[in-house]
Order: C-alpha cells, then sequence, then structure tokens
C-alpha cells in the first residue's frame, strides 16, 4: 500500500491588514485545503484497493462456424489475470432465453478443466474453435474408440471463464456464444487389430514383425499409431503405405520391426500398449488401444571367433575331404536362431545344403563354405552347434543363448577337378535373408590344390 503525506498548517497565511479582508479570505482559503486533502484521501484509498482477479475479459467474436473453411472458424477469447489462480473456461448449453434470462441445461463441456495460471501483466489470449473435451452423444451407439476431444452441436451457450486463488477468492465472467454448422463428424477408427500379440524383435525369422491394420472413417490431419510402456516412451510405428494415402479415410496398415532393421535395439521385454490416434481438421481426436507383448527381444550379434578356421589340407586328390573346425560366438543378448545340416555333415562337393534337404530359413544363422568357381552364393552350409549341446529349443527351433560359443566342424568331398585349380575355399557366418556382416565374409581363406589320381 502506498502511504501519501498531507501537509497540515499550524499557523494562518499571511493575509492583508484589514479585518474585513481576514474574514472575507479565510473560508476560501478553508475550503480550497479541504478539497485538497479530500483528493490525496480518495487517490490514497484507490492506491490501496486490490486489482479485480479477472480483468478485461472478452471473447470475439460471439458466433463461429467452425467446419474448418477459414472462415469465423475461431473466437478469441483475452483476460488479465491479477493474481495466481486455479483458472477454468466452460461452456453451458442454453435451452432457452425468458425474459432476457438464460435457461440453461444440466450438461457442462470444459474447453479448459481446472489448471493454474500464473499472474501477468500481459493479457491472456486463447483460441476456441468450438472443440471440447470429449464426451458422448446420445446418437453414439457403441464407439470402437474413445473420444479424446469433440466438436459442440450447433447451439447457443452462455460461456463461463471461472479463477480461484489459493485463498478462497473466486472471480467469475460469462457471456454467450453460438455454434453454427460445425463439422461434428468424428475421425472415428474401427477394424483396429493387432497381428501377431506377442512380437518377438530379434531377426530370428519367427514373429519378428507386428502388423496393425485400422480403417478410418473421414480424411483427418493426422493420424499416429505408437508403441507406449510403462515408462511412458513412445515408439513410432511407421505406415506401411499401399493403395491409400495417409491420411485419408479408408484402410491403413503398419509395419513394426521395433527398429531392429534400421539397426535400432528394439524396446525392451515386457507388455505394452498399441496406440492409434486420429485428429481431424477442427480438432477432434479419438483414440484406440491394444496390447502386445514382447518377449526375446534384441538385436542379434555373432561371429567367428578371432576370425580363425582351422582347415585339413591344403592339397588334395580327388575322393579326399577338405575339413574345417571353427568357434562360434553369440555376442547378443538375446537367443540367435538356427538350423541344419548340423555339424559333421559331410557334403560332396556337387551338392548344396538344398539338396541335403535343409533350404535357406529366414532369420537362421549358419556356419558355410564357399570357393572361386562356386555357381551359388555359399552353397556348403551347418547350423552353429549341435541340438541339445550348445543349443537349445524354444518351440520347436533351435537357439544359441547369448553370449554362448559352439564349435562348428564340417567336411566336403571333392568329387572333381574345379575349373580354376589350385583355387580358394573360404568360411562365413551367414543371417539368411538379413545379411552377411564383413567380418563374418569370406574368413580365413584356404587355397588348396587338388590332384587327379
Amino acid at each position: 500500500m502506498t502511504t501519501i503525506k498531507i501537509p497540515m498548517y499550524t499557523q494562518t497565511p499571511d493575509l492583508p491588514a484589514e479585518p474585513n479582508a481576514l474574514t472575507e479570505r479565510r473560508p476560501r482559503y478553508l475550503l480550497v485545503g479541504l478539497a485538497l486533502i479530500l483528493g490525496v484521501l480518495s487517490a490514497a484509498l484507490a492506491a490501496c484497493q486490490p486489482r479485480p482477479l479477472l480483468e478485461g475479459v472478452t471473447l470475439s467474436p460471439t458466433l463461429i462456424t467452425p467446419n474448418a473453411d477459414g472462415e469465423a472458424d475461431l473466437t478469441r477469447i483475452e483476460f488479465y489475470l491479477n493474481r495466481n489462480a486455479i483458472v477454468s473456461f466452460r461452456l453451458i448449453p442454453v435451452e432457452s432465453v425468458v425474459g432476457g434470462e438464460l435457461l440453461t441445461g444440466e450438461e457442462v463441456y470444459y474447453f479448459r478443466p481446472p489448471r493454474p495460471v500464473s499472474a501477468s501483466d500481459d493479457p491472456y489470449t486463447v483460441y476456441f474453435g468450438g472443440v471440447v473435451e470429449g464426451y458422448d452423444h446420445p446418437s453414439d451407439g457403441q464407439l470402437d474408440y474413445t473420444v479424446l476431444n469433440r466438436m459442440l452441436s450447433d447451439g447457443l451457450y452462455m460461456w463461463e471463464l471461472h479463477a480461484e486463488t489459493r485463498e478462497g477468492e473466486t472471480k467469475a465472467v460469462t457471456g454467450t456464444l453460438t455454434i453454427q454448422d460445425a463439422d461434428t463428424a468424428l475421425p472415428g477408427i474401427r477394424g483396429f487389430n493387432v497381428h501377431p500379440r506377442i512380437f518377438s524383435p530379434n531377426q530370428d525369422g519367427i514373429n519378428d514383425r507386428v502388423t496393425i491394420n485400422l480403417v478410418l472413417e473421414k480424411d483427418v490431419e493426422e493420424l499416429r499409431v505408437y508403441l507406449k510402456g510403462v515408462d511412458g516412451f513412445e515408439h513410432h510405428i511407421p505406415e506401411d503405405e499401399r493403395t491409400t494415402r495417409p491420411n485419408a479415410k479408408g484402410w491403413h496398415t503398419y509395419d513394426y520391426d521395433g527398429g531392429i532393421d534400421a539397426g535400432s535395439e528394439p524396446p525392451p521385454d515386457g507388455v505394452y500398449t498399441i496406440y492409434a490416434e486420429a485428429r481431424d481438421a477442427v480438432g477432434q481426436r479419438v483414440v484406440v488401444t491394444d496390447t502386445l507383448t514382447i518377449e526375446n527381444a534384441g538385436m542379434p550379434r555373432a561371429y567367428i571367433v578371432n576370425g580363425e578356421v582351422e582347415w585339413s589340407v591344403n592339397t588334395l586328390v580327388i575322393s579326399d575331404t577338405l575339413c574345417f573346425t571353427l568357434t562360434v560366438e553369440n555376442d547378443s543378448q538375446t537367443y540367435i536362431r538356427t538350423t541344419g545340416p548340423w555339424p559333421g555333415t559331410l557334403y560332396e562337393s556337387d551338392q548344396n545344403h538344398n539338396t541335403l534337404g535343409w533350404h535357406q530359413e529366414s532369420g537362421a544363422f549358419r556356419v558355410a563354405v564357399d570357393f572361386d568357381t562356386s555357381m551359388r552364393n555359399y552353397p556348403f552350409r551347418w547350423g552353429i552347434g549341435q541340438p541339445g549341446v550348445d543349443l537349445v529349443e524354444v518351440d520347436g527351433y533351435w537357439y544359441l543363448p547369448p553370449q554362448a560359443r559352439s564349435l562348428v566342424t564340417g567336411c566336403i568331398r571333392i568329387v572333381d577337378v574345379p575349373v580354376r585349380n589350385p583355387l580358394y575355399y573360404w568360411a562365413g557366418l551367414i543371417h539368411e535373408d538379413v545379411r552377411i556382416a564383413p567380418v563374418n565374409n569370406r574368413v580365413a581363406p584356404n587355397f588348396v590344390e587338388i590332384w587327379e589320381p
């Protein structure tokens, strides 16, 4: 509070000597002094009065047509807040007007639910386009999704801006708003499904990917599909664009690999929620959810230990065998899958893994041998361990556990002389239909000369 000192006179100011002049002038001096004192007191009292909690509240225009056509879609709300307070903005439908009084219904729609707002010398400005917190409408029926934000129906509404301080001081300002030609069609999502429900992003070829399908009921501004765990972190799921344009009405498909194909570590094992969220041009939002379980997730990494391969010979005669011995290590935190033929298998040089009945399997790791004049890439292949010895069985498949090692051996009987002689034979570690890492490609070449008897 500002304190103002008022001067007090203790003696009469000098006046003319004539007695009549003294008696005539003294009342005028007293009146002027009294007026001055009263004016200063009024100013002091006004300065001590607190400003209203809410000031300068306006809403303009008072009629909007929120349909995203660019004309009268929004109204501007402005106000001053002079003390910290809990502020809310709500709307109540007006059922009728009788004698200038508004008769309202029981429904209350919040554009801004109660929340703390700090005092400011500058005005607060908010734009309102008819969309409030989600609510149920009698015409909805059974919805497949949850409505987060929704457009109000056409009609007359009483709005209220309400503020309340921690000390209990309150202030409310009201007015009316008319909504016409509003776009009330929800951006609905139908047919939301997730497959498979148990997901193991580890590039083993078994349940490595999740497919999410949905149908949009109208064109939208944004359609997001994401995964969220207990930590609240969102993992974006990209759309697999096919026949429907992004954000357009119709069928949409999403493909998720846990980020592993891009070289990222997938989310850790656990139960997650998948969200599909749509927002239309006027700001209405809906969401639908489902659950997904991630297990045995991880980026697979394996290599031939030290890049060392022990070859049996570098000179041989037709019908002799070329054998190798090497060690494979699983250098990851996930199980890596493999398939036969198993270590110790003998190939004829005119055979390959297909002729032995062990076709290529996406996601499987196998040790392999190739040579200079081969007609196919790494024709001789072996599993990276022995079932029940180095390998463990999971759902009918064989896996090398994390951080485990296994010894792999194999032989090739040379039954004819290749067109190039001598030539190189070398080993490799293949992640079938995924990659051959540079460190595992063309490992320990062995220069071999073949003789005819």
